[in-house]
Protein backbone atom coordinates (compact mmCIF):
# COMPACT_ATOMS: atom_id res chain seq x y z
CA UNK A 1 0.00 0.00 0.00
CA UNK A 2 1.40 3.19 -0.76
CA UNK A 3 1.34 6.62 1.32
CA UNK A 4 -0.80 8.98 0.84
CA UNK A 5 0.89 12.15 -0.53
CA UNK A 6 -0.84 15.67 -0.73
CA UNK A 7 0.07 17.10 -4.09
CA UNK A 8 -0.30 21.11 -3.86
CA UNK A 9 -0.40 22.62 -7.24
CA UNK A 10 0.85 26.30 -7.21
CA UNK A 11 2.35 28.69 -9.52
CA UNK A 12 4.88 31.81 -9.17
CA UNK A 13 7.13 33.78 -11.61
CA UNK A 14 9.51 31.64 -13.46
CA UNK A 15 8.17 29.11 -11.98
CA UNK A 16 4.42 27.87 -13.41
CA UNK A 17 2.03 25.50 -12.20
CA UNK A 18 4.83 23.68 -10.25
CA UNK A 19 3.25 20.22 -8.00
CA UNK A 20 4.83 20.44 -4.88
CA UNK A 21 5.41 16.91 -2.37
CA UNK A 22 7.01 16.53 0.46
CA UNK A 23 10.37 14.58 0.28
CA UNK A 24 9.53 11.13 0.34
CA UNK A 25 12.50 8.13 1.03
CA UNK A 26 14.38 6.48 -1.61
CA UNK A 27 13.35 2.99 -2.69
CA UNK A 28 16.01 0.13 -2.26
CA UNK A 29 18.56 0.83 -4.44
CA UNK A 30 18.64 4.05 -5.30
CA UNK A 31 20.58 7.48 -4.12
CA UNK A 32 18.43 10.41 -2.40
CA UNK A 33 17.32 12.90 -4.54
CA UNK A 34 15.35 12.71 -7.92
CA UNK A 35 11.56 10.47 -11.56
CA UNK A 36 11.28 9.51 -15.32
CA UNK A 37 9.70 8.07 -19.88
CA UNK A 38 9.38 11.85 -22.20
CA UNK A 39 10.27 11.63 -22.93
CA UNK A 40 10.39 12.70 -21.25
CA UNK A 41 8.04 9.68 -20.07
CA UNK A 42 11.36 7.73 -19.17
CA UNK A 43 14.81 9.71 -19.69
CA UNK A 44 17.97 7.63 -18.59
CA UNK A 45 21.15 9.41 -19.58
CA UNK A 46 24.66 8.77 -19.11
CA UNK A 47 26.77 11.74 -18.16
CA UNK A 48 28.80 12.40 -21.17
CA UNK A 49 32.03 13.77 -20.15
CA UNK A 50 33.25 15.17 -23.30
CA UNK A 51 33.33 18.77 -23.66
CA UNK A 52 30.62 20.82 -25.05
CA UNK A 53 30.08 24.60 -25.14
CA UNK A 54 28.95 26.79 -27.49
CA UNK A 55 29.90 25.89 -30.64
CA UNK A 56 26.65 23.06 -30.38
CA UNK A 57 23.92 24.43 -32.19
CA UNK A 58 20.14 23.91 -30.68
CA UNK A 59 20.25 20.75 -33.33
CA UNK A 60 23.29 19.33 -32.31
CA UNK A 61 22.07 19.84 -28.69
CA UNK A 62 18.77 17.88 -29.16
CA UNK A 63 20.88 15.17 -31.09
CA UNK A 64 23.14 14.63 -28.05
CA UNK A 65 20.60 14.30 -25.48
CA UNK A 66 18.77 11.83 -27.60
CA UNK A 67 21.22 9.70 -28.20
CA UNK A 68 23.10 9.39 -24.80
CA UNK A 69 22.51 5.44 -23.59
CA UNK A 70 19.67 4.62 -22.28
CA UNK A 71 19.87 0.59 -20.85
CA UNK A 72 19.75 -1.99 -23.35
CA UNK A 73 16.94 -2.65 -21.49
CA UNK A 74 15.23 -1.49 -18.31
CA UNK A 75 12.14 -2.43 -15.99
CA UNK A 76 10.46 0.31 -14.14
CA UNK A 77 7.60 0.58 -11.64
CA UNK A 78 5.81 4.07 -11.80
CA UNK A 79 2.52 5.37 -9.61
CA UNK A 80 1.05 7.68 -11.86
CA UNK A 81 -1.12 10.13 -10.12
CA UNK A 82 -4.19 12.06 -11.86
CA UNK A 83 -4.54 15.32 -9.82
CA UNK A 84 -8.04 17.05 -11.42
CA UNK A 85 -9.27 20.55 -11.24
CA UNK A 86 -10.62 20.36 -7.71
CA UNK A 87 -7.24 18.92 -6.45
CA UNK A 88 -9.01 15.29 -6.33
CA UNK A 89 -6.56 12.34 -6.52
CA UNK A 90 -6.27 9.10 -8.16
CA UNK A 91 -3.58 6.89 -8.20
CA UNK A 92 -2.26 4.00 -10.76
CA UNK A 93 0.45 1.90 -10.54
CA UNK A 94 1.90 0.51 -13.35
CA UNK A 95 5.61 -1.20 -14.56
CA UNK A 96 7.08 -0.68 -17.71
CA UNK A 97 9.58 -2.92 -20.18
CA UNK A 98 11.78 -1.85 -22.46
CA UNK A 99 14.56 -3.50 -24.56
CA UNK A 100 16.68 -1.51 -27.39
CA UNK A 101 16.90 -3.50 -31.09
CA UNK A 102 19.85 -2.07 -32.41
CA UNK A 103 18.82 1.70 -33.57
CA UNK A 104 14.66 0.71 -32.73
CA UNK A 105 13.02 0.16 -29.30
CA UNK A 106 9.94 -1.74 -28.19
CA UNK A 107 8.56 -0.84 -25.21
CA UNK A 108 5.64 -2.62 -23.00
CA UNK A 109 3.34 -0.82 -20.49
CA UNK A 110 1.20 -2.38 -18.19
CA UNK A 111 -1.45 -1.26 -15.40
CA UNK A 112 -1.57 -3.33 -12.57
CA UNK A 113 -4.03 -1.31 -10.12
CA UNK A 114 -6.84 -0.11 -9.85
CA UNK A 115 -8.77 -3.11 -10.39
CA UNK A 116 -11.05 -1.88 -13.05
CA UNK A 117 -8.42 -1.23 -15.26
CA UNK A 118 -5.84 -4.49 -14.00
CA UNK A 119 -4.38 -5.75 -17.31
CA UNK A 120 -4.38 -2.43 -19.83
CA UNK A 121 -1.60 -2.64 -21.47
CA UNK A 122 -0.03 -0.56 -24.36
CA UNK A 123 2.64 -1.94 -27.08
CA UNK A 124 5.15 0.28 -28.87
CA UNK A 125 7.77 0.04 -31.62
CA UNK A 126 9.58 2.90 -31.83
CA UNK A 127 11.23 2.92 -35.73
CA UNK A 128 14.29 4.65 -35.75
CA UNK A 129 13.90 5.73 -39.47
CA UNK A 130 11.65 9.28 -39.83
CA UNK A 131 9.54 7.77 -42.51
CA UNK A 132 8.04 4.83 -41.04
CA UNK A 133 5.30 5.33 -38.26
CA UNK A 134 5.81 3.75 -35.23
CA UNK A 135 3.69 0.97 -34.36
CA UNK A 136 0.91 0.66 -31.75
CA UNK A 137 -1.23 -1.28 -30.00
CA UNK A 138 -3.62 -0.96 -26.89
CA UNK A 139 -5.23 -3.71 -25.06
CA UNK A 140 -8.08 -3.60 -22.76
CA UNK A 141 -9.80 -6.09 -20.76
CA UNK A 142 -12.99 -5.19 -20.58
CA UNK A 143 -13.37 -5.63 -24.61
CA UNK A 144 -11.09 -8.44 -24.35
CA UNK A 145 -9.39 -7.45 -27.59
CA UNK A 146 -5.91 -5.92 -28.66
CA UNK A 147 -6.89 -2.18 -30.85
CA UNK A 148 -4.28 -1.20 -32.97
CA UNK A 149 -3.90 2.20 -32.88
CA UNK A 150 -3.65 4.64 -36.17
CA UNK A 151 -0.68 7.48 -35.92
CA UNK A 152 -4.07 9.91 -35.52
CA UNK A 153 -4.70 8.82 -32.08
CA UNK A 154 -1.26 9.00 -30.59
CA UNK A 155 -1.87 12.75 -29.51
CA UNK A 156 -5.03 11.33 -27.70
CA UNK A 157 -4.63 11.44 -23.44
CA UNK A 158 -2.63 8.20 -22.30
CA UNK A 159 -5.30 6.59 -20.44
CA UNK A 160 -6.44 9.49 -18.35
CA UNK A 161 -3.42 11.09 -18.06
CA UNK A 162 -1.82 14.56 -19.21
CA UNK A 163 0.79 12.83 -21.49
CA UNK A 164 -0.47 11.75 -24.57
CA UNK A 165 1.33 8.51 -26.15
CA UNK A 166 3.03 10.55 -28.12
CA UNK A 167 4.85 11.74 -25.11
CA UNK A 168 5.72 8.10 -24.26
CA UNK A 169 6.35 7.63 -27.37
CA UNK A 170 8.78 10.50 -28.01
CA UNK A 171 9.05 13.20 -31.04
CA UNK A 172 10.48 12.24 -33.63
CA UNK A 173 13.50 14.55 -34.40
CA UNK A 174 13.63 14.36 -38.06
CA UNK A 175 10.49 16.34 -38.25
CA UNK A 176 11.63 19.56 -36.39
CA UNK A 177 13.68 22.59 -36.58
CA UNK A 178 15.58 23.78 -33.58
CA UNK A 179 16.36 27.14 -32.14
CA UNK A 180 17.49 28.85 -29.23
CA UNK A 181 14.87 30.43 -27.01
CA UNK A 182 17.96 31.41 -24.75
CA UNK A 183 21.35 30.15 -24.39
CA UNK A 184 21.33 30.28 -20.65
CA UNK A 185 18.58 30.21 -18.21
CA UNK A 186 19.06 28.77 -14.34
CA UNK A 187 16.65 25.82 -13.42
CA UNK A 188 16.53 24.24 -10.18
CA UNK A 189 20.46 25.87 -9.91
CA UNK A 190 21.45 24.23 -13.33
CA UNK A 191 22.26 25.73 -16.32
CA UNK A 192 20.32 25.28 -19.09
CA UNK A 193 19.99 25.72 -23.27
CA UNK A 194 16.26 26.80 -23.75
CA UNK A 195 15.50 25.39 -27.04
CA UNK A 196 12.17 26.24 -28.92
CA UNK A 197 11.19 23.33 -31.62
CA UNK A 198 8.63 23.53 -34.03
CA UNK A 199 7.61 20.83 -37.17
CA UNK A 200 9.50 21.64 -40.40
CA UNK A 201 7.30 22.35 -43.00
CA UNK A 202 7.08 19.55 -44.96
CA UNK A 203 6.32 17.58 -41.65
CA UNK A 204 3.91 19.98 -40.01
CA UNK A 205 0.84 18.00 -40.78
CA UNK A 206 2.05 14.70 -39.80
CA UNK A 207 4.01 16.00 -37.01
CA UNK A 208 0.56 17.79 -35.41
CA UNK A 209 -1.13 15.16 -36.05
CA UNK A 210 1.14 12.75 -33.95
CA UNK A 211 1.44 14.84 -31.54
CA UNK A 212 -1.54 17.50 -31.24
CA UNK A 213 1.28 20.54 -30.68
CA UNK A 214 2.14 23.19 -32.51
CA UNK A 215 5.04 23.99 -31.57
CA UNK A 216 7.38 22.63 -27.85
CA UNK A 217 10.25 24.19 -26.07
CA UNK A 218 12.53 22.43 -23.94
CA UNK A 219 15.25 23.40 -21.32
CA UNK A 220 18.30 20.74 -21.44
CA UNK A 221 20.60 20.89 -18.43
CA UNK A 222 24.44 21.57 -20.27
CA UNK A 223 26.41 19.75 -17.92
CA UNK A 224 24.48 16.50 -18.60
CA UNK A 225 22.48 16.69 -21.67
CA UNK A 226 19.15 15.76 -19.35
CA UNK A 227 15.55 17.29 -20.30
CA UNK A 228 15.03 19.45 -16.68
CA UNK A 229 11.62 21.14 -18.19
CA UNK A 230 9.17 21.46 -21.10
CA UNK A 231 6.44 23.53 -21.98
CA UNK A 232 4.06 22.19 -25.03
CA UNK A 233 1.51 23.77 -26.83
CA UNK A 234 -1.74 22.58 -27.80
CA UNK A 235 -3.23 22.62 -31.21
CA UNK A 236 -6.69 22.80 -29.56
CA UNK A 237 -8.70 24.44 -26.57
CA UNK A 238 -6.19 26.84 -26.49
CA UNK A 239 -4.10 24.69 -24.12
CA UNK A 240 -0.38 24.94 -22.43
CA UNK A 241 1.27 21.97 -20.77
CA UNK A 242 4.39 22.25 -18.06
CA UNK A 243 6.39 19.25 -17.62
CA UNK A 244 8.99 19.57 -15.61
CA UNK A 245 11.59 16.84 -14.37
CA UNK A 246 12.92 16.46 -10.68
CA UNK A 247 14.73 13.82 -8.42
CA UNK A 248 17.37 13.77 -10.98
CA UNK A 249 20.55 11.21 -10.17
CA UNK A 250 22.32 8.35 -11.24
CA UNK A 251 21.31 4.71 -11.30
CA UNK A 252 24.05 2.07 -12.19
CA UNK A 253 25.59 5.12 -13.92
CA UNK A 254 22.69 6.10 -16.27
CA UNK A 255 21.20 9.82 -15.28
CA UNK A 256 17.77 8.98 -14.51
CA UNK A 257 14.55 10.74 -14.14
CA UNK A 258 12.83 9.84 -11.18
CA UNK A 259 9.67 11.79 -11.21
CA UNK A 260 8.16 13.60 -13.60
CA UNK A 261 4.98 16.24 -13.34
CA UNK A 262 2.59 17.55 -16.35
CA UNK A 263 0.47 20.50 -15.70
CA UNK A 264 -2.41 21.33 -18.41
CA UNK A 265 -3.90 24.61 -18.47
CA UNK A 266 -6.39 26.45 -20.35
CA UNK A 267 -6.35 30.35 -20.48
CA UNK A 268 -3.67 30.41 -17.56
CA UNK A 269 -6.02 28.54 -15.01
CA UNK A 270 -5.37 24.89 -13.95
CA UNK A 271 -7.20 22.35 -15.54
CA UNK A 272 -5.28 19.16 -14.91
CA UNK A 273 -2.17 17.76 -13.45
CA UNK A 274 -0.33 14.18 -13.49
CA UNK A 275 2.77 13.26 -11.68
CA UNK A 276 4.59 10.06 -12.86
CA UNK A 277 6.65 8.87 -9.73
CA UNK A 278 9.47 6.17 -10.15
CA UNK A 279 8.93 3.45 -7.84
CA UNK A 280 11.87 0.84 -8.73
CA UNK A 281 14.23 0.58 -11.68
CA UNK A 282 16.76 -2.07 -13.10
CA UNK A 283 18.53 -1.70 -15.74
CA UNK A 284 19.88 -4.11 -18.44
CA UNK A 285 18.36 -7.36 -17.50
CA UNK A 286 17.25 -9.83 -19.31
CA UNK A 287 14.02 -9.76 -21.40
CA UNK A 288 12.09 -12.29 -23.41
CA UNK A 289 11.06 -10.88 -27.24
CA UNK A 290 8.24 -12.32 -26.39
CA UNK A 291 7.25 -10.13 -24.39
CA UNK A 292 6.76 -7.36 -26.89
CA UNK A 293 4.05 -9.24 -28.39
CA UNK A 294 0.40 -8.95 -28.66
CA UNK A 295 -0.03 -12.57 -27.47
CA UNK A 296 1.73 -11.45 -24.36
CA UNK A 297 -0.06 -8.61 -24.21
CA UNK A 298 -3.60 -10.28 -23.90
CA UNK A 299 -2.73 -13.48 -21.41
CA UNK A 300 -2.77 -9.94 -18.62
CA UNK A 301 -1.25 -10.22 -15.10
CA UNK A 302 -0.66 -13.42 -13.30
Amino acid sequence: MHTEIDYTLSSSPGKPWHIQAPPRPAPPGLMPGLTSVLVFCTCFLLLDTASHGAELSAADIIQRSDQLYDGDTAVIDYRLVLIDRRGRQRERDLRMYSKDYGEDNRTLTQFESPADIRGTSYLNYDWDDPDSDDDSWLYLPSLQRVKRLASSDTSDSFLGSDFTYADINGLEIAWYDYSFYSESEVIDGQDCWVIDIVPKPEFREKAEEATGYSRLRTWIRKDNFVEQRGQAWELRGNRIKYINASEIEQVDGIWTIRRLQVVTTRNNRQQHASVLQMEDVRYNVELDDQLFTTEYMQRGLD
